[in-house]
């Protein structure tokens, strides 16, 4: 789906956007928050569902049941102000490239690279056709 750039900026929005993600998730594996594979369930369980279907701003925005966005903003602000406070910053060094690289192939178990792009691309087309099926 194209999008529109209204302004320059270094990057695509979505590899952007990919880039705040996976940082956060980074700096959680790093700290030891969660292993690579919990981080990994967190969004594909959760927000990645529902991100199939609609962006972060419009899942808030039904969030916020009938009061929309504007009920969400008012109930939830401060908590979003301190986590935007805590969230980390990473830099990728070696200790924490051989985490990553340890957890994801501990996440991977027995299945070979082929066996899960096979999965992710036969996967992928069954959720666009069923959002494409129920667009509104």
């Amino acid at each position: 789906t194209a999008i529109r750039v209204e302004k320059e900026i270094s990057g695509h929005i979505a590899n952007r956007l990919q880039a705040a993600l996976l940082r956060e998730a980074m700096h959680l594996v790093a700290e030891g928050v969660g292993s690579v594979e919990d981080v990994d369930q967190a969004i594909a369980k959760g927000p990645g569902l529902r991100w199939a279907m609609m962006g972060p701003i419009m899942t808030f925005n039904l969030g916020g049941g009938r009061g929309g966005l504007e009920r969400y903003l008012e109930q939830f602000t401060p908590v979003f102000n301190d986590w935007f406070q805590e969230l980390g910053q990473v830099t990728i060094d070696q200790p924490l490239r051989d985490k990553l690289v340890a957890g994801v192939k501990d996440e991977m178990g027995p299945r070979s690279m082929e066996e899960l792009e096979r999965w992710r691309d036969e996967t992928f087309l069954k959720v666009l056709e069923a959002v494409a099926s129920k667009e509104a």
